[in-house]
């Protein structure tokens, strides 16, 4: 009885080794599924960018790349909104026409973006020490005909808020106020922004 005893144990010793190390490795393969899992379902850094802008009703708008991360301009896009100091109006948002927008690249002008236009016309990027800008014939289509009650025509035959007596950039009572601009992603994430004040 005492040798069949024996056998028992030195049976039993074997099937709890085996086990144990099964449990190790299955606990091994969920650590290393959840940190690869994780890896791949990471979020991209949204990019750190800083700008300044300046608008006048003379000169036109310049927006300049002050650091930080290169822009895709063809996943940017530049969106305005009044400041406080049009009242009740900041809730309102205009996408500036980027086809207006513009870079000079040594002498050469390339657009922030323009479905129309071959790749090799349009910016791509907007890196530090740059400057974006929109021609004061073209100052209107930074508040591209958004809210219809309110639209005006420019001189073009655009359609344009610029001159809205509310909340429009371009109207004689705007002047000295302010208002927002932003570079905002194709996922609708605003990653830069300055306030402007509205020059003659």
């Amino acid at each position: 009885m005492r040798a069949m005893k024996k056998d028992n144990e030195s049976a039993v010793s074997p099937v709890v080794g085996v086990m144990l190390m099964l449990v190790v490795t299955i606990i091994i393969a969920a650590l290393v599924s959840a940190y690869a899992g994780g890896l791949g379902t990471g979020t991209s850094k949204a990019p750190q960018v800083g700008i300044q802008a300046k608008f006048s009703n003379t000169t036109g708008l310049t927006i300049s790349h002050t650091g930080g991360d290169t822009v895709n301009t063809l996943k940017t896009k530049i969106v305005v909104s009044p400041s406080d100091d049009f009242g009740s109006y900041g809730q309102l948002r205009w996408v500036v026409n980027s086809s207006v927008v513009s870079i000079n690249r040594n002498g050469t002008i390339y657009k922030w973006f323009d479905p129309v236009l071959d790749t090799s016309s349009l910016a791509r990027t907007f890196q530090p020490g740059e400057t974006a800008f929109v021609n004061v014939t073209d100052l209107s289509q930074v508040q591209p005909g958004t809210y219809r009650a309110n639209t005006y025509v420019d001189p073009q035959g655009r359609w344009t808020d610029a001159f809205s007596s509310y909340y429009g950039f371009m109207n004689q009572t705007a002047q000295g106020e302010r208002f927002n601009l932003m570079l905002v992603d194709d996922s609708g994430k605003t990653f830069a922004t300055t306030v402007v004040t509205i020059n003659p």
